[in-house]
């Protein structure tokens, strides 16, 4: 799957003057995505770093639908729920960091419509439609990767609730396997695998690998 990426939009552009990175994390629910954005948000600001941590869905108006709903709608209709949101988290959220020279780490981002509603059948092209025009570039996007049986494992073992509609064991593979086809440079795998504190170690190695580490340097 080769979702080329016109969709996204020039951060060094008029529009969008150069300020902050922007860094990204997918991954299957149990992944380890918000783990890893939490450590790499304190090690960057160890570092004497500004960084903000945010998520998808956001804590806007229609993120806080997506978040309270008792039944999921249907795939279409998800998938146009989620771009809503995206939108304004771009809008409202991210560029207004990236302006002022804070480095953004969002736990999900496009990809996790690609994967999630594809896995639903959602055409690729039909979710990009729907996110096009407003998204902004990332610097890099993790894709953490683990097996779907490790990652239901860490989600029985850190809820007293059970799984959520988003996590049966077959939806999971399928989502799995859209985001192990997916083609784009951007894209940076990573072993989800062991400790959190080695899997944040190979994370901070490959910002350094791709001279990102640089970047926020000269910040």
């Amino acid at each position: 799957m080769n979702p080329r990426m016109e969709i996204w939009q020039d951060r060094y552009s008029k529009r969008f003057a150069r300020g902050g990175a922007f860094f990204v994390f997918e991954g299957i629910d149990g992944s380890g995505k918000t783990t890893q954005a939490r450590l790499l948000a304190d090690r960057l600001e160890a570092l004497g770093l500004t960084a903000l941590r945010t998520a998808e869905p956001s804590d806007g108006p229609v993120g806080r639908l997506i978040r309270s709903a008792s039944t999921r709608p249907g795939p279409h209709e998800e998938a146009r729920l989620f771009a809503k949101d995206r939108n304004y988290h771009v809008e409202q959220i991210i560029i207004p960091a990236l302006r002022r020279g804070v480095t953004v780490i969002s736990d999900r981002y496009l990809y996790s419509s690609v994967a999630y509603q594809g896995a639903r059948g959602v055409a690729i092209k039909e979710i990009l439609s729907l996110n096009s025009g407003f998204l902004v570039k990332p610097d890099i996007i993790f894709l953490l990767l683990a097996p779907v049986e490790t990652a239901l494992a860490r989600i029985k073992s850190e809820r007293t609730e059970g799984y959520s509609q988003f996590e049966a064991v077959d939806y999971l593979r399928a989502v799995d396997r859209i985001y192990r086809s997916l083609d784009d440079p951007l894209i940076c795998p990573v072993s989800g695998e062991g400790p959190a504190d080695l899997v944040h170690e190979r994370v901070f190695a490959a910002l350094r690998e791709r001279g990102l580490l640089d970047l926020l340097s000269n910040q």
